[in-house]
Formats: C-alpha cells, structure tokens, sequence
C-alpha cells in the first residue's frame, strides 16, 4: 500500500491541508492591516487565532515540502543533483518572477505610500518610489536582503529555495534513521540556525534557513513513517483520537507563546512547540478517516492545487484593493471582496505561470526507467492535485 503511494505521489489529503494553510495566511495578512489594540490582542489571545496563524502555516508548508520532497527523490532513479536542482528553481522561481512583476507593477502605479491608521506592518510594503537595489536583490533572490518592500510572502520562500537545493544532503543524512537520531538533527538545526540568526543583523540570513531545515528534516521523518504513523493512530480509540487533534490544535495554536520563554532575539524557537503541534495535524490529516474525507473535497482539493499561487498574489491583491479604494483605515467590509479576487487571480495565475512552469520543470527530471513504464502511466492518470502535490 505504502509502495503504491509513493509511486503513483498520491497526498490527497496534505495538497487538501496545504491548501487552508494557504486560505489561512490569507486571513493573516488582511487581519494585520489593523494596528494593535485591545481587540486585536483579544483575537490574538482566542481559540479563533488558529484561522489568522500565518507563521504556524509557514510551518505546515515546510513540513509538507520535506515530505513531498522525500517522496519526489524516491521516484528518481538514479538522482541525479543538476536535474532535480533544475527542477525546484524552475518550479519556484518562475512563478515568484511572475508574481515580483505584479508585486512591482502595483507598487509603481497603486501605491499611495504610509497610511497612519495602518499598521507598521501594511506601511512596511510598497514604499515610494521603489528602491532599484531592492529590485535587483529580489531579482537574485536567494541573498541575505530585506523581503518586505514588494510582496509580505516573499520571505519564505528564500529559505525554501535554499532548503530545497540541499535536501539531497540533508535526506543523506537522516534518511533511514532512528526517531531520536532525526529528532537530535532537529534539535541542532533549530539551536544552530537561532544562534546565527540571533547574531547576524543581515534579514533572511543562512542562519534562518538552518533553523526552517529542521522543519524539512520532520517532514521527513513523517514520509518515512507514515504508514505505521497512520497504524498507530487508527490503533486507539475515537477518545484518544479526538484528545489527539484537539492537543495537537492547541499546541499549534499557541505554541507561538513560547517565544517569550526564550533569550532575546531566540524568539523563533517557538517553532519547535508549533512544528510538534503541525506534525501532529499532518498525522492526522491523513490517518483520520472523517478528516482526511474533508480534506479530499473538491473546494479543498482546488485550494490546494492553487496554494503556491494564492500564496504568491494574494498579498499583491490586498494592497491593491487597499490603494484603489485610498482608504485611511482598514475595513471589514473589504473581506470579502479581497477573498474573492485573491481566489480568482490565484486561479488565473496557476494557469497562466504556475502550470506552464510545473510542466517546464518535469522536463528536467530524469527518464522513468522501463521497469517502472507501468507505474508512471498509472501516475499520469492521476489527479492533478496528486501531481502538483508532489511538484512541491
């Protein structure tokens, strides 16, 4: 069964929960549009905080990327770096060029500079006039350079091109291994990417990507498992199960508090308490029957096939919608018009350059051997979202 999976890169379930990490970031950004307050800080404090938790969602892509990366390698007989490297680049910066060029054309002709009654967060982005270095560092891409001036979503995806274009290296080293020796190369990653991060003042450094390696390695582990992962689960009862998902929810959610338990400037090892909780929803997602038959509806499929372009135009489309309208402070009656052309552009995008892209990088991928004729074309009469899954 487990063999099967991997061959023909069925994840139904994880492309359906990649897909609301997505819609969550989403929320995220239109909720930080407000300043601070007492009722933000309320949103902040509630159980509700889970729909608008753009950081745990980040941690959910970097777990669903090391466990889709694991699965694209075993298909790849024999691997070979140059294809498989050419293969992520095409595959994530194609689109973020794409999504750069829109990120830019709507800073040059919306933006309508600083809004007082913004947050610092909004007023960070799309800066007038635009800074040609920014531009250039962006264009580059993978340097240690401040990702916010264009595009709030940018950030992530420096430490996943960079994670990616190692993860040949970083499987060599935990594929196969004990549960402790994976959670003591986590444990590493973590303390030696928050060390450097905490040192160097360069945004975006290699410390960082170190610390989110960690992520990848889970991912990792989860792919590795998963079959006994899903036995172990389905071996207790329904009390269990519920307890399980709803610890695993709360630890997502408020795993982020741990941040004030660490040293200054350590404050992203809250990720280890939000990973365990992430990794915990990933076990479920898949080896829950109701939950994995909510993840594999039709909306949620959609959403995940679209994820990487909501994620890269959704922010392009907030600012706008901000700047057409010159408001002078945010609304919540803008919510819905934001999520309906956030949806829709991230549609037409996925057709227009994420599709085209997926399809290039393919090309770069070494040929099926013969042996496995079979297995490639059950994989090709597979759904779509299976396939982009495993793009990712």
């Amino acid at each position: 069964m487990e063999d099967c999976e991997v061959r023909s890169g069925r994840s139904d379930e994880l492309n359906g929960l990649r897909g609301l990490a997505a819609l969550t970031v989403v929320f995220c950004h239109f909720f930080s549009l407000y300043p601070d307050s007492h009722w933000t800080l309320f949103w902040k404090i509630s159980p509700l905080s889970i729909l608008t938790s753009g950081r745990g969602s980040v941690v959910i892509f970097f777990l669903l990327s090391g466990f889709a990366l694991h699965r694209m390698l075993l298909k790849i007989a024999p691997l070979r770096y140059h294809a498989f490297a050419l293969r992520r680049i095409t595959r994530i910066y194609g689109p973020y060029l794409a999504a750069l060029a829109l990120a830019l054309a709507g800073n040059y002709w919306l933006s309508g500079g600083v809004r007082p009654d913004f947050s610092d967060w909004f007023n960070q982005t799309w800066p007038v006039p635009i800074n040609r270095t920014a531009v250039w560092q962006h264009v580059l891409f993978l340097g240690e350079y401040d990702t916010k001036p264009f595009n709030c979503a940018f950030w992530s995806l420096v430490h996943e091109t960079r994670i990616s274009l190692a993860f040949p290296f970083l499987l060599w080293i935990v594929r196969g291994r004990s549960a402790a020796w994976s959670s003591c190369a986590v444990l590493v990653l973590f303390l030696v990417g928050s060390f450097f991060k905490a040192n160097i003042s360069a945004p975006n450094n290699l410390g960082e990507s170190l610390h989110y390696a960690g992520l990848f390695v889970v991912g990792i582990y989860i792919s590795e498992h998963k079959q006994r992962l899903a036995t172990w689960f389905r071996a207790h009862g329904a009390t269990f199960q519920r307890l399980f998902l709803v610890g695993a929810l709360a630890v997502f959610c408020y795993g982020r508090f741990a941040s004030h338990l660490f040293p200054y400037g350590y404050g992203e090892l809250q990720d280890i308490p939000v990973g365990l909780g992430a990794a915990a929803l990933l076990v479920v997602s898949f080896a829950c029957p109701p939950i994995s038959a909510f993840l594999v509806s039709k909306p949620l499929d959609w959403l995940g096939t679209v994820s990487y372009s909501l994620y890269l135009v959704h922010g392009t489309m907030l600012f706008a919608l901000v700047n057409v309208f010159n408001m002078s402070r945010p609304n919540l009656l803008l919510l819905p018009l934001y999520l309906t052309i956030a949806l829709f552009s991230a549609g037409v995008f996925y057709l227009a350059i994420e599709r085209p892209m997926v399809l290039l990088s393919r090309k770069f991928t070494t040929k099926t051997p013969p042996a496995a004729k079979t297995s490639a074309v059950l994989s090709e009469v597979g759904s779509e979202t299976d396939k982009s899954f495993l793009q990712r």
